[in-house]
């Protein structure tokens, strides 16, 4: 995310931006020039919100951020009846604001955007496919001479200068000083993935979405929601409560095809075949598997099209069929979409390849951190691999849902024709125990290996790699840290394969100059 100081200066007065729900003195019609929750970001002349969050009381803070130039501290309550009191300290206003977390978004967007002008920001949700598609969309439009952004899980910023991001969904100040800072340096469009924590938290509740794209809904999150209805429920949030232009949604999951019917206007795709009557659509046919990718034909509300994509499995198949409807959406004609999709970038940690020739072996690195996901991401390489092995690593991580341990088990065990488990985030549980559970739910325990460390595990499948494997490295994608204890250590798998990359070409450079 990006120094929200090293955005270009913004103005506002203080009374008008809190008009709509306290009206102040008129001598605190000063003028404001940030808005942080962060007291070490703070600067001369910068509001200061100190929200009670779960794990930490931003009014420790106040004191801190007036010391360091505070113009004023929104200061959050839990009593309607301290609504609108003022105190000063060091002529400093501290503003008591009841239900003020509900009320942020619509204070940052005020704030950000005061002529409520904001570019296009398409919002993609659903379990899997988020970051694929916002990051294809978003090298699309850029191929298309429209500059885009991105927000969500492998970083923010404009396409193809992402800087890392704490969480899929920023915080409600982050969401527009960011996407201010796009609109200023030209962005025409931003791709943002909308997580179902976001939707709750109110983080995005005033966000003006143009779009919303949903790909499907299976078993994540339920150490937050509790139960896949509720899991449902939140990401609705995005279709119900929201003035869309359109609704893009994928008939060919379950809980998609049960929305259709609450809009008439919804626009589906479905990478195999399906449409429904009434509606807008994209349909998939006629797919090949290619060792080098993807072609398959589409019949859509705007015509057929043949693509053909450097991209592996059904999945992306999905993806790519809700990156067609939604540019389809936006008038772009289908000849310059198939000229544009073979030329997109692949999405680190999203079925990322790494190839030794030595062996003619590929590893494969994917996020895929859900059976749903796991199993989607084995099928797809099988398709495409009918020589080797696939085997498969994976781990589960610590203080989350245990439940898909046995699930992500059984369904290693079933596609892959080896496994070996490996740590993922153990966090504060004994990464022994986390394996415990993983290994209960296999049939045949006894044929997996289990090698904690993440690195060694790769040297281990790369020394003993026989001709044609394809070993998915599944878990950590784009992530460059692992979470072991309280501690973050700095870990990267796609940094390790691409190193180990270049290792073999120097190899196989001394060899052909001996």
């Amino acid at each position: 995310m990006p120094n929200k100081k090293q955005l270009a200066t913004q103005i506002t007065c203080l009374r008008e931006l809190l008009s709509p729900w306290i009206t102040l003195p008129s001598h605190l019609s000063c003028s404001i020039s940030g808005m942080t929750l962060d007291s070490r970001e703070i600067k001369k002349g910068d509001l200061f919100v100190a929200l009670q969050g779960e794990q930490l009381d931003g009014r420790r803070f106040i004191d801190k951020a007036i010391e360091a130039g505070a113009k004023a501290v929104l200061s959050e309550t839990k009593n309607a009846q301290l609504h609108g009191e003022i105190r000063f300290q060091q002529d400093t206003a501290i503003i008591h604001f009841y239900h003020l977390p509900m009320v942020l978004s619509k204070l940052a967007y005020h704030f950000y955007f005061p002529d409520q002008y904001c570019h296009k920001v398409i919002a993609v949700t659903g379990t899997n496919g988020k970051t694929t598609i916002a990051s294809l969309l978003a090298n699309s439009l850029s191929l298309l001479n429209y500059p885009s952004a991105q927000m969500g899980t492998i970083g923010n910023g404009l396409f193809g200068k992402l800087t890392a991001s704490l969480n899929t969904t920023l915080d409600a100040l982050s969401v527009f000083s960011c996407l201010s800072d796009y609109q200023k340096q030209g962005a025409k469009y931003t791709l943002m993935e909308v997580s179902s924590h976001g939707l709750i938290q109110g983080r995005v509740s005033a966000l003006p979405f143009h779009s919303a794209i949903f790909t499907n809904l299976t078993r994540d999150h339920l150490d937050y929601h509790g139960t896949m209805k509720a899991y449902a429920t939140a990401k609705k949030i995005l279709f119900d409560e929201f003035p869309l232009a359109q609704r893009i949604i994928n008939i060919d999951d379950k809980v998609g095809a049960s929305w259709v019917s609450d809009y008439p206007e919804a626009i589906t795709y479905s990478a195999t075949g399906k449409k429904i009557d009434g509606h807008q659509y994209l349909a998939v046919n006629k797919v090949s598997y290619l060792p080098q990718g993807i072609n398959f034909e589409f019949q859509s509300s705007w015509g057929k099209g043949v693509i053909s994509a450097p991209f592996y499995g059904d999945f992306n198949i999905a993806n790519l069929a809700a990156v067609i409807t939604q540019l389809l959406a936006e008038h772009i004609d289908i000849s310059c979409i198939e000229k544009i999709i073979p030329e997109l970038d692949t999405v680190p940690g999203r079925m990322e390849p790494y190839f030794f020739n030595e062996l003619n072996t590929h590893f494969i690195v994917d996020y895929a951190h859900t059976p749903d996901a796991l199993e989607k991401a084995l099928i797809a390489l099988k398709k495409h691999s009918k020589r080797g092995r696939l085997i498969c690593v994976f781990g589960c991580g610590g203080d989350r849902d245990k439940g898909k341990r046995a699930e992500m088990a059984k369904v290693a065990e079933d596609f892959a024709d080896k496994v070996v488990l490996v740590d993922d985030n153990p966090r504060t549980e004994s990464a022994t125990d986390i394996m415990k559970d993983i290994l209960a739910g296999f049939e045949r325990p006894e044929g997996v290996e289990c090698i904690h460390d993440r690195k060694s595990a790769i040297l281990h499948l790369l020394k003993n790699a026989q001709q044609d494997d394809l070993i998915l490295v599944a878990g950590k994608g784009h992530e460059d840290y692992q979470i072991i204890g309280n501690t973050r250590i700095d870990y990267s798998d796609r940094d390790l394969l691409a190193s180990l990359q270049i290792s073999e070409n120097l190899d196989s450079n001394k060899k052909a100059n001996l």
